[in-house]
């Protein structure tokens, strides 16, 4: 594990998905850097390192870079890590692709339905109308474009994987909550790609923290949503 450059700090907090893509790309790309636990703010202080007040935010020697897609690009051209794009123009541009219609057609929609989800609110029924046409559609051109073996896009993992996985883990959740439907299921191979995803150590890694923050945030919020109890067999 490389020692952590103390000029190179995610700050955020692991409960948001963005955070959480943020930190596995630079453990996937073998980037030293530090974590600063960090909630978004809209104090003067915050705004000059996060100009729209969001977590993550990532502190380079040059300065603050927020938004995820953003940091994303940051670990790919500062380099000094393993890439997480293919060499190919239009293979790159292909993964960009797909984590642009993960962003803005997976999971824009469906943040919006976080307040009745996980954040002790209601979601009336003209949000709920207007946000499942949107990622349904967004999930049959992600079938289009995909074909997990294994990864998203062949044989090397791309930010595409990182990217979608943690949109994907929250919004399976929203999913099956709002409409009683899984995201996993709408394109084929998706599911193995997930459990395959869920076994490499930065997810582990990653997903452990979360674990354990969520369920405090669940509780704060008095959200109606709560993770399943899973049962002993034995006692089935």
């Amino acid at each position: 594990m490389p020692q952590a450059d103390p000029h190179l700090v995610l700050h955020g907090y692991p409960v948001s998905n963005y955070f959480n893509a943020a930190r596995a790309a630079l453990m996937e790309a073998g980037v030293a850097f530090e974590i600063e636990a960090t909630r978004a703010s809209q104090e003067e202080a915050f705004l000059g390192r996060s100009a729209m007040g969001k977590i993550p935010y990532l502190e380079t020697p040059q300065g603050s870079i927020a938004e995820t897609v953003a940091i994303l690009e940051y670990i790919e051209d500062a380099g000094g890590g393993r890439p997480l794009y293919p060499a190919d123009p239009f293979e790159r541009a292909r993964a960009r692709q797909v984590v642009n219609i993960v962003q803005v057609y997976v999971e824009t929609p469906l943040r919006s339905l976080f307040p009745g989800v996980f954040m002790g609110g209601a979601n009336g029924a003209e949000a709920l109308g207007a946000a499942r046409p949107v990622v349904e559609r967004a999930m049959r051109a992600l079938a289009r474009l995909v074909e997990p073996r294994p990864f998203l896009l062949g044989d090397q993992l791309t930010h595409a994987d990182v990217f979608a996985f943690y949109t994907f883990d929250i919004g399976e959740r929203v999913m099956r909550f709002a409409y009683d439907a899984s995201l996993l299921d709408m394109v084929d191979g998706l599911r193995g790609w997930d459990a395959m995803m869920r076994t490499r150590a930065s997810t582990r890694a990653v997903l452990a923290d979360f674990s354990s923050a969520f369920g405090a945030y669940l509780r704060d919020k008095g959200a109606a949503w709560r993770e399943p109890v899973l049962k002993d067999p034995a006692h089935a």
